[in-house]
């Protein structure tokens, strides 16, 4: 049974008032896990990690494992501004050594098996460039089929975007005086 984010709003709240400026995130309807089946709501643990420098923002699904302290990393969805130097050098990448899959009629994903890349958790990258944004999203291997299915989500879904506008900058003429 897929993991339904649409049943997880304050994840939505969380998020609109983490992200940095300028950064619109995407997430799929659903989480569809063939490898995990037996997870259980209760157990799901989201983490929201931002950067301003470069901006950015990482949703990553978590559990808790089995004969572990630490959590178990079930996959991630990211999105970059394309201004970072290091989503543009990963997005190369992809493009060069990844399958470039259609994501929607002007959407290019390139998909970068685990077996390509040196990942610490045996994950495969989608990556794509869509708005102004670089997403990504990094899953086990065996999730290859469900990887493209969040993938076509997240591109044809409803944007998330910053709940609250940039602070404005105070201007001051002349110095304080003691």
């Amino acid at each position: 049974m897929p993991v339904r984010l649409v049943s997880l709003p304050p994840i939505y709240r969380i998020i609109q008032t983490r992200l940095p400026y300028g950064v619109v995130m995407r997430l799929p309807a659903a989480i569809p896990l063939s490898g995990v089946s037996d997870i259980e709501p209760s157990r799901l643990l989201i983490g929201v990690y931002t950067s301003e420098v470069p901006p950015n923002l990482n949703v990553s699904l978590l559990t808790t494992c089995q004969n572990k302290i630490q959590p178990c990393l079930l996959g991630s969805f990211i999105v970059d501004n394309q201004s970072s130097a290091s989503a543009l050098r990963d997005l190369k990448r992809h493009q060069e050594r990844g399958d470039r899959i259609t994501l929607a009629p002007d959407v290019r994903g390139y998909l970068l098996e685990a077996t390509q890349q040196t990942s610490p958790y045996g994950f495969s990258t989608m990556m794509w460039q869509q708005g102004g944004m670089i997403y990504t999203i990094s899953f086990s291997a065996i999730e290859r089929q469900n990887l493209l299915f969040m993938a076509q989500s997240m591109v044809n879904g409803q944007p998330i975007y910053r709940r609250s506008s940039p602070p404005t900058p105070s201007i001051g003429i002349g110095s304080p005086r003691l």
